[in-house]
């Protein structure tokens, strides 16, 4: 193989590689607003019946 194809090859493996892990993170984040949002609700939701 190339040498040239070779660089390129895992230069576009590693770019590959960070959107995914963007794409995880993104996920990650979406799931611990939602979590916390439910969390902020129960609070007032126990707060107004005391």
């Amino acid at each position: 193989m190339n040498t040239a194809t070779q660089s390129f090859g895992y230069g576009l493996t590693a770019l590959l590689f960070c959107v995914a892990i963007l794409g995880v993170c993104h996920n990650i984040k979406k799931a611990a607003r939602k979590v916390l949002k439910s969390q902020q609700t129960h609070k007032g939701d126990l707060s107004q019946k005391f």
